[in-house]
């Protein structure tokens, strides 16, 4: 399959899919215990679909997501090659305690592009639906 056909991928942690021109969404396993390496080929999978497009991600946790400790102390996306043109990530906690640890692990591993936590999917999604300011003519 080529990669302009290449449209989802189900990892150990999550299934990745491209469901847009415009958006990749990850929507995290509930019931799976995410660790580094599982982290590892989520971000394989984005940089697979997302194929030098300028795209915005949209991440979804389950509302109890457990995972491995040390998952907080890895930038994922220099690890693993970081995900091409991935442009804003919008991240759906579900619930605060994810809130809080996202906001943690962000802070001390922040992204190139703008990055935001929501609680909720509807939240992150109307956030992901406004348009970018075009960039001034220098």
């Amino acid at each position: 399959m080529s990669k302009e056909q290449l449209r989802m991928i189900e990892t150990g942690s999550a299934t990745v899919e491209l469901v847009s021109d415009v958006l990749v969404e990850v929507r995290f396993k509930p019931d799976v215990k995410l660790d580094v390496e599982g982290l590892g080929a989520i971000v394989a999978a984005k940089r697979d679909l997302i194929a030098d497009r300028d795209v915005d991600v949209l991440a979804i946790l389950p509302p109890e997501l457990d995972f491995e400790l040390n998952v907080l102390n890895v930038d994922h996306q220099t690890l693993n090659g970081g995900c091409g043109g991935a442009k804003r990530l919008a991240l759906a906690a579900q619930s605060s305690f994810n809130q809080r640890i996202s906001d943690i692990y962000y802070r001390y591993h922040p992204r190139t592009h703008t990055t935001r936590i929501f609680l909720t999917e509807e939240d992150a999604r109307k956030w992901l639906a406004t348009k970018l300011p075009e960039p001034s003519a220098s």
